[in-house]
């Protein structure tokens, strides 16, 4: 049991870096390590935390394969972690044997249907660039001349509010260099979602 429910560890990953369906990949990931270590009846994180680890460090190995020193450490911690939570190393390496090569498997199906780590890629991308998008949304709101607040020091950068009735906080930057809290600013210049900001002016100033 305890080596099927490994199986589904490995390919939650699997399914999570070559598929769009990656929240859905890690959740299973996630799960499936939850139960395994439930089973297995752990008395100790130590083991718990090297798993984890190696699982991380395997992945960046696959996303970024010119560090095949990381992979290496990714796949003792992983062996470490279990062998550390069963005490027998040969349930360790048949239960690693069995995760692997069903996953294999998997790889292999998924590949023949088109699947690689480039959809991992476009899934970053793509969640980066809502999120671009999202901003530049929040900014249209925002002329040049608006008058806020500044949050935070800017150091050059840091925040600001400019519509208290919102209580949105924007990043921003500053064109005269420090400017500390509190200070009354203005909006000089919104380019994409870069928002320059200066000190405002008073009466008599």
């Amino acid at each position: 049991m305890e080596g099927i429910t490994l199986t589904f560890i490995f390919m939650g990953l699997a399914i999570a870096v070559m598929t769009s369906h990656t929240k859905a990949g890690i959740l299973l990931s996630g799960l499936a390590t939850f139960f395994y270590f439930y089973l297995v009846d752990f008395n100790s994180w130590i083991p718990l935390v090297l798993f984890i680890l190696g699982l991380l460090l395997i992945v960046t190995e696959i996303l970024i394969p010119d560090f095949g020193l990381i992979g290496l450490l990714g796949i003792a911690s992983v062996i470490g972690g279990l062998y550390l939570t069963l005490g027998d190393l040969g349930q360790t390496i048949q239960d690693m044997s069995i995760a692997i090569v069903i996953t294999a498997g998997l790889v292999l199906y998924l590949a023949k249907q088109g699947y690689s780590l480039a959809n991992f890629s476009r899934f970053v991308l793509t969640s980066s660039e809502e999120n671009q998008q999202s901003k530049k949304k929040i900014n249209r709101k925002l002329q040049e001349g608006n008058e806020g607040i500044s949050e935070t020091t800017l150091r050059p950068s840091g925040k600001a509010i400019f519509n208290e009735d919102d209580g949105l906080i924007y990043d921003v930057l500053s064109a005269e260099g420090h400017i500390s809290k509190g200070t009354p600013i203005v909006i000089e210049k919104i380019s994409g979602t870069k928002i320059l900001v200066r000190k405002l002016k008073q009466k008599g100033d």
